[in-house]
């Protein structure tokens, strides 16, 4: 079991990583062209590449594999339309705050989200109590966004 937990701590740091970098090529392109066409571009040629892999696991998994039940669907569009809209809050805020100050914030967000997903099993594990130190980690957490905002 710890292997696990080592194993997806690695998996969730080079995910944060992947974040980084898309957000601050997010971004920048956002100062180009606009945030919301960032968010509509960059969603839409993601869509397309997913699209390509689909068709290339579905012609050699068969259509047995791509049975999906309907209430993932709807979840996946709901988490489709949500990254729409987090891609272009990325670009906009991270113009303005700057990337660390503003991925910080994100994952303060992230972590109330989680907290209230882990107390509540909402997310198919057992709920993950509460405690003192999860709240400290919050908390630190909010410090860090607050020290990390600019001054000017």
């Amino acid at each position: 079991m710890r292997t696990a937990i080592i194993i997806g701590a690695f998996g969730a740091l080079a995910t944060g990583v992947a974040i980084g970098i898309q957000a601050t090529l997010t971004s920048r392109v956002g100062g180009i062209i606009g945030n919301i066409r960032t968010g509509l571009l960059t969603n839409f040629l993601g869509g397309v590449i997913a699209g390509v892999v689909v068709l290339v696991l579905f012609f050699l998994q068969g259509s047995g594999a791509w049975k999906i039940p309907t209430t993932a669907v709807v979840m996946v569009a709901i988490s489709g339309t949500l990254g729409i809209l987090i891609i272009t809050g990325l670009s906009f805020s991270l113009q303005r705050a700057g990337v660390a100050a503003g991925l910080a914030t994100v994952i303060l967000g992230q972590l109330i989200v989680s907290i209230v997903v882990d107390t509540r099993g909402i997310g198919g594990i057992e709920p993950i109590p509460l405690t003192i130190p999860r709240i400290g980690g919050l908390f630190v957490m909010a410090m860090a966004v607050y020290l990390l905002m600019p001054r000017n």
